[in-house]
C-alpha cells in the first residue's frame, strides 16, 4: 500500500477542490441559493461519475482511492451534489454489465442514478415495498437488489416529487415503493462483497470530509475571534478542543485510506472487512466531532443560521447509512469467528 498520494491523485485532489469551491454552504440560506444543477454538470464535465467504469482489461478506470478523494473535497464544503449514490450506482451497473446505452447515459451525466437501501438504511433494497433513495437530488431512478441465490439488479423509477429533506439537508431523500425492473447480469458473491467495500468506504470518506472541513473552519474562526481582548484560539481549552479533533479526524482519515486501497488491491471478503473497520471508527467519530465544532464556535455555533449543525447532520446520516458501528462491529465478530 502506498502510503502518499501519486501526482495523478494530487491532481485529481485539486480539481474535486476546485469544482467543490464554487458549491460551499456556509448557513442553511446557501441550500436555498445553491445551483446544484451547475454543481452537478462540473462533476459530469470532469468525468467524475466516469471512474469506475470498466476498462478493455475489465479493471476500474479509476481506483477507489481516486473515489474517496472527490468524496472528501465535496464533502469538506458540503457540497449539495448527490456524488455517493451515483457513484455507487454506476459501479453496480458496471458489475452487473447493465445495457451499454443506460451506463453510458448514467457516467455522462444524462440520466441521474442512485441506490435504494431498505428502511433500516444498512443494506440494498430488493425492490419490494417501501425502500430509502439516497443522494435522490435530480435522480431518474434508483437500484436495488432481488434477494436469493441468484442475485439480480433491479432498477426502480423515482416518481416526481418524491425528494424530500431528510436528517441531512444537503442531499434529499426520496422514499420509493415502485415494481422493479430487473437489468444486467446475475452478481455474485464477491462482487457484492466487492460493492459493499466501496460503499462502505465512500460514506467514511464523507464523514473525513465533513469532519476535516469543519475542523479547518473552526481554527480559522478561533484566529479571529476575539473574547477578553485575545483571540479565543490562544485559550488553551479551545486548542485543546481543536488538538483532540485534529486527532480524531486524522486517525479516520488514516483507516478510510487503508479501505479504499484494499477496496481494488485485496479479496472482496478482506476489503469488505477493512471497509467495516473503517465504518465502525468514523461512526462514532461523526458524532464526537460534529459535535465539538459546534461547541467551539460558541453562541454561534447553535444557532440555526451557522454551518455547524448542518455538518453534524450530514455526518449524522453518514454514521446510519450501511450500517453504524455497532452493526459494522456485530459483522466484524461473526466474520472473525466464521474464519476461526
Amino acid at each position: 500500500m502506498r502510503t502518499s498520494l501519486t501526482e495523478e491523485q494530487e491532481l485529481l485532489k485539486e480539481t474535486a477542490r476546485r469544482i467543490a469551491a464554487p458549491a460551499q454552504i456556509g448557513s442553511p440560506a446557501d441550500l436555498e441559493r445553491a445551483d446544484r444543477g451547475a454543481t452537478w454538470r462540473a462533476i459530469a464535465d470532469a468525468g467524475l461519475l466516469g471512474m469506475r467504469q470498466r476498462g478493455a482489461d475489465g479493471a476500474p478506470l479509476a481506483s477507489a482511492v481516486e473515489l474517496m478523494l472527490v468524496a472528501q473535497q465535496l464533502a469538506a464544503v458540503l457540497a449539495p451534489a448527490p456524488f455517493v449514490g451515483a457513484a455507487l450506482a454506476a459501479d453496480l451497473l458496471a458489475r452487473a454489465k447493465a445495457p451499454p446505452q443506460l451506463e453510458a447515459a448514467v457516467l455522462e451525466g444524462a440520466q441521474r442514478a442512485s441506490v435504494l437501501l431498505d428502511l433500516n438504511l444498512e443494506e440494498l433494497s430488493d425492490g419490494e415495498g417501501e425502500g430509502v433513495c439516497i443522494d435522490a437530488q435530480g435522480a431518474d431512478f434508483v437500484l436495488a437488489l432481488t434477494r436469493g441465490e441468484t442475485p439480480r439488479l433491479v432498477r426502480v423509477a423515482i416518481p416526481r416529487g418524491a425528494e424530500r429533506d431528510g436528517v441531512d439537508l444537503t442531499r434529499p431523500i426520496a422514499v420509493v415503493a415502485a415494481a422493479p425492473e430487473p437489468i444486467g447480469q446475475v452478481l455474485s458473491d464477491a462482487d457484492l462483497d466487492a460493492w459493499r467495500a466501496l460503499a462502505l468506504t465512500l460514506v467514511s470518506a464523507d464523514i473525513v470530509g465533513v469532519l476535516r472541513g469543519g475542523l479547518e473552519r473552526v481554527v480559522d474562526y478561533a484566529k479571529t475571534r476575539i473574547q477578553y481582548g485575545a483571540p479565543i484560539g490562544s485559550f488553551q481549552a479551545v486548542q485543546h478542543m481543536c488538538a483532540e479533533m485534529l486527532v480524531e479526524v486524522e486517525a479516520a482519515a488514516s483507516v478510510v485510506n487503508y479501505a479504499a486501497w484494499a477496496v481494488d488491491a485485496l479479496a472482496p471478503a478482506d476489503a469488505l472487512l477493512a471497509a467495516r473497520t473503517a465504518k465502525a471508527f468514523c461512526a462514532p467519530a461523526a458524532q464526537q466531532v460534529s459535535e465539538t465544532v459546534m461547541q467551539a464556535f460558541g453562541g454561534i455555533g447553535q444557532v440555526w443560521e451557522h454551518e455547524a449543525h448542518l455538518r453534524t447532520r450530514r455526518a449524522m446520516w453518514d454514521r446510519k447509512l450501511f450500517g453504524d458501528e455497532a452493526s459494522q462491529l456485530m459483522a466484524i465478530a461473526a466474520t472473525r469467528e466464521a474464519r476461526g
